[in-house]
């Protein structure tokens, strides 16, 4: 960390003075938008020539990327945004971003992305180019309220570990305290599906005869699919937007929450004072080993102008620094992407120790895969007709076969002509 401000304050001088520089980010008062502040303020303490002006833009990855496309048509793209892993291949294939190689060789001689590991810089690569810098890397587990555990006579030191486990419980739930069991994350990024669906053995995206085909209506995606949408429709489970679902939570009315561990700090301090928040993994489907989809972002810049380029650049070091790693990990619940940071006493080591729903997403780091990206101008387009057949099941509008057979088609005629290999 040393080296890299120590090179930020010999750049000082070069850069021009007065840069506001506009970031876009999807962080909300109970998700990060504090240490989203916290960190804006420390870069201008140390910055005084740049301000920074946070964004946040609604409905997640999918809502920043609309307005994006939106303000780069009408010439005035923000110079720093969140990339959800899940469109960096959109952003490569159709956006004009300025790539994080280029600019880490021009302005820090390469050093920014040779601190990372091969595996966490390749989530920044999509179609050989390097879209943005890693940042914020998450999984998906299951928060859960060990009180109404109790009311319901169940061992809250013993979580159920499988689908099946959590239907029981829910089951027990539901008749001795009248509350939902469950409720897992749903917004139109498809995150949750894709955990249930490749934890079962399936998958999104697949590669037949050099084309892109879907593998939604595969075996194992309609039966995690019927997992989800049994749950709900039996009334165990809610089936409802995020906002409203984590009210729920919050409210006493679900016992678990199934979502990202980026929702930690603000789940932390939203339930103090209500009913005693624990964690444990996110369910898997009996023996089958799980595989969870890297949530989070990189770091990607838009800014055309050079000086703006290179404040951008500033601005992205110091957030990926050992300091700024260790005030998004503590402020959100991400898993900080330096090696070591967790085990060193200047940074997260006392604070991991002391936080064992933190501990639960760095243990199942191992099931990390690939979030999925639909290739093509029509990416964003299939990722959505997804969403629909998900909504269509929720809410008993059709079978979970039918909705991703519908979708399959779709999807399909939308990404037909994208060619791979393997």
């Amino acid at each position: 960390m040393r080296t890299l401000l120590a090179l930020v304050l010999v750049l000082a001088p070069a850069l021009a003075q007065g840069i506001t520089l506009q970031y876009w980010h999807i962080n909300t008062e109970a998700f990060g938008l504090p240490a989203v502040r916290e960190l804006i303020r420390e870069f201008e303490r140390r910055n005084p020539g740049i301000k920074v002006e946070e964004r946040y833009q609604p409905n997640a990855y999918t809502g920043l990327l609309q307005n994006l496309q939106a303000a780069l048509a009408a010439g005035n793209p923000p110079d720093v945004a969140q990339i959800g892993y899940l469109y960096t291949r959109y952003v490569a294939e159709n956006l004009p971003f300025v790539p994080a190689d280029e600019l880490d060789r021009r302005y820090t001689g390469g050093r920014v992305l040779g601190r990372y590991a091969p595996n966490i810089r390749a989530l920044g690569l999509a179609g050989g180019r390097m879209v943005g810098v890693p940042y914020s890397l998450s999984n998906i587990v299951t928060y859960y309220n060990a009180d109404l555990f109790r009311q319901a006579g169940l061992d809250p030191d013993r979580p159920p570990a499988t689908w099946e486990g959590w239907r029981r419980a829910a089951q027990q739930i539901k008749a001795r305290t009248g509350k939902y069991g469950l409720y897992l994350i749903l917004l139109d990024d498809n995150w949750a599906l894709e955990a249930l669906v490749r934890s079962n053995g399936g998958t999104l995206l697949r590669c037949e005869g050099g084309f892109y085909r879907t593998g939604v209506d595969g075996k194992e995606a309609v039966e995690a699919l019927a997992t989800w949408a049994g749950l709900v429709q039996e009334g165990l489970a809610l089936g409802v937007p995020l906002q409203q679902g984590e009210q729920a939570f919050l409210a006493g009315e679900a016992a678990a929450f199934m979502t990202t561990i980026a929702r930690r700090a603000g789940l932390q301090a939203q339930t103090q004072g209500r009913f005693e928040l624990r964690g444990t993994r996110f369910p898997s489907f009996g023996a089958k080993r799980p595989a969870l989809p890297a949530g989070g972002n990189v770091l990607a810049v838009f800014a055309r102008d050079p000086k703006r380029q290179e404040a951008a650049w500033r601005f992205i070091q110091f957030l990926t620094s050992s300091e700024g790693f260790t005030l998004w990990t503590k402020g959100t619940g991400y898993v900080p992407l330096l090696p070591g940071l967790t085990q060193d006493p200047r940074y997260l080591k006392a604070f991991v120790e002391q936080n064992p729903i933190q501990k639960i997403a760095i243990e199942q780091l191992p099931f990390t895969v690939p979030w999925t990206s639909f290739p093509g101008k029509n990416g964003l387009a299939a990722n959505q007709a997804l969403f629909r057949a998900v909504q269509k099941a929720l809410t008993g509008q059709a079978t979970p076969e039918a909705a991703l057979k519908e979708a399959a088609q779709e999807i399909n005629r939308l990404i037909g002509g994208e060619r791979c290999s393997g």
